[in-house]
């Protein structure tokens, strides 16, 4: 079907400079048009802007699931290979397999999913006034208190 648009589009140029593509002409035979336009249904209130819902939206239309797709990368081993480009092998045979992505890469991107599953704390602002004079086992047993207070 592609080849028939296309030799129809060269029989049309006839020794003319070529036309700009179309989108029928980027357009892949085999896929399938929705009838969803995710570009063209903008809602943001800034020029440009991204609308969020919309992503979320095609996210889900395509079957992808961000979250769980950083946790595959996270997870993915790859094969360690010899000065050759020969896999090397353990010794039951098996495949000697390596992490994907270093160590530093990784830890960034775990800190930045910590934010979604451990709240950040809040700082607390306390003034004293006068002299305090406790002893340890009055700070240790009010530290207990605001201890538990916030674990609340």
């Amino acid at each position: 079907m592609a080849k028939q648009k296309a030799s129809a589009r060269t029989a049309d140029l006839a020794g003319a400079p070529p036309k700009l593509a179309t989108l029928d002409d980027l357009e892949l035979p085999t896929a399938t048009k929705s009838g969803t336009k995710h570009a063209q249904q903008r809602t943001s209130k800034k020029p440009f802007g991204i609308n969020l819902k919309m992503v979320s939206e095609a996210l889900i239309e395509e079957g992808l699931d961000p979250t769980i797709e950083m946790i595959k990368i996270l997870k993915k081993e790859v094969p360690v290979f010899d000065a050759n480009g020969k896999p090397r092998v353990n010794k039951d045979g098996t495949p000697m397999m390596r992490p994907a992505l270093d160590d530093d890469t990784k830890l960034r991107t775990l800190n930045e999913l910590l934010q979604y599953t451990q709240p950040k704390l809040k700082s607390v602002e306390m003034k004293v006034s006068g002299n305090l004079e406790l002893t340890n086992e009055q700070l240790d047993n009010r530290l207990a208190m605001l201890l538990a207070k916030a674990a609340k």
